[in-house]
């Protein structure tokens, strides 16, 4: 007897396999994707926070006043009370402006982006980001944000999407 049929079962095997080998795929695409973004945001933060640092560093004077620090009020923007040119601003004026543009640069480039100034000039400043990373896993000790995280945050927030980035310099 002879048999038919044996090279389309053959094929059907093949399409299977490849089918699947697709699929496994466009998983890998889907999460490839989304860590990139979170790369993004990171990168974007570093480079921010190496922005600011430049910024406090040229205004010595207002560094050790303690001028930028910010006390962690994540819910403040403080918008600069005077729009001053260059050559007439003071240190206090021109930490005022570099912190709201920060902030609004922050704003502006990360999902969620927000960033505050702690510490002194003596012992160092740190500069922290905070972003939302929608796609964060929920924490596995209940709502709790992430550790590097000390913020006050706005009600409604979801604190277990934010994440935080922190630069710590000596100006």
């Amino acid at each position: 007897s002879r048999q038919s049929g044996v090279g389309m079962i053959e094929v059907l095997v093949a399409l299977l396999i490849s089918a699947f080998a697709l699929l496994g795929l466009a998983g890998l695409q889907v999460i490839s994707l989304k860590y990139q973004k979170v790369a993004q945001f990171r990168s974007l933060a570093s480079q921010t926070s190496a922005d600011m640092a430049d910024r406090i560093r040229a205004n010595a004077r207002s560094s050790a006043a303690g001028d930028y620090v910010t006390h962690d009020d994540y819910l403040t923007n403080r918008t600069p009370s005077s729009h001053c040119k260059f050559t007439s601003c003071t240190p206090r004026q021109i930490a005022a402006v570099d912190l709201f543009n920060w902030r609004t640069d922050l704003r502006r480039s990360i999902a969620g982006g927000w960033g505050n100034v702690t510490g002194d000039a003596t012992n160092g400043l740190t500069l922290t980001v905070y972003f939302s990373e929608p796609n964060r896993a929920k924490a596995a000790n209940g709502d709790k944000p992430d550790p590097n995280c000390a913020a006050n945050f706005p009600s409604g927030t979801d604190i277990n999407t934010i994440r935080c980035f922190k630069t710590v310099f000596v100006p």
